[in-house]
């Protein structure tokens, strides 16, 4: 009579051991690229708001593109490069250098069109880093977004104000200075308003990103409203 053969009920934990070796390195490697996957998809999904910001922000100041500009409208073409560096930085791109300017020809016929209705656009392109090197290699370097925002020209809230011109410095204050506005509790187009319509410079607003609230409005401001502020100076708001 034949015994059957039983096999061992327990694997030895050398071998599981040994096993758990083998297979630990592609289970890090699978964790690292999910995270990396939700990295791209994060980065993807802001870079289309920054596209959105900046095309925003060049329909409301279009006619600081149409023909040479002035001081005001440097200054306003200036603010679109800083908004739109700010946050291509922010997300880490490696492409943060050249801003591309805002597109008042989006169909390609050769004529740009400043009139309010007409359509302005903004490509924006990413570099994204990976953490994973092997996932770079495998791409051959870093992973290309791409944002493309179109936005309605609308100008009229500008139309017939004249040249800006700064007030009166208040008591106590040189002539070199004015009075900082207090811009907490105000929405960023409403603060950079009022910085600009206090005598200030456009172009010295900036807003930088450290607490993220849904109503994107001033949480701190880095001078103190109601005293005497260099005209040159710059303001940083948080948000």
């Amino acid at each position: 009579m034949k015994v059957p053969l039983r096999r061992p009920r327990n694997v030895s934990r050398g071998q599981a051991l040994l096993e758990f070796a083998i297979i630990l390195p592609l289970l890090m490697l699978l964790l690292v690229m999910a995270v990396d996957g939700g990295r791209v998809f994060f980065g993807w999904v802001a870079l289309q708001n920054a596209g959105r910001i900046g095309a925003d922000y060049a329909a409301f100041y279009a006619r600081a593109w149409n023909g040479p500009p002035d001081q005001i409208q440097q200054d306003q073409r200036d603010r679109y490069e800083l908004l739109i560096r700010q946050d291509l930085q922010s997300l880490g791109c490696q492409n943060t250098m050249v801003v591309p300017p805002p597109n008042f020809d989006p169909d390609g016929d050769g004529i740009s069109d400043f009139r309010d209705g007409a359509l302005v656009r903004v490509d924006l392109e990413c570099a994204f880093g990976l953490l994973t090197p092997l996932a770079e290699a495998a791409l051959g370097g870093p992973v290309t977004l791409h944002a493309r925002a179109d936005f309605a020209i609308n100008q009229r809230i500008n139309t017939g104000l004249g040249p800006v011109v700064n007030p009166p410095p208040p008591l106590g204050c040189d002539a070199n200075e004015a009075v900082v506005p207090l811009l907490r509790d105000e929405t960023m187009q409403g603060a950079r308003n009022l910085w600009v319509a206090a005598g200030f410079a456009e172009s010295k607003f900036s807003p930088a990103v450290t607490n993220p609230n849904k109503n994107r409005t001033v949480l701190t401001q880095s001078q103190t409203e109601g005293t005497c502020y260099d005209l040159g100076g710059i303001m940083v708001v948080t948000y």
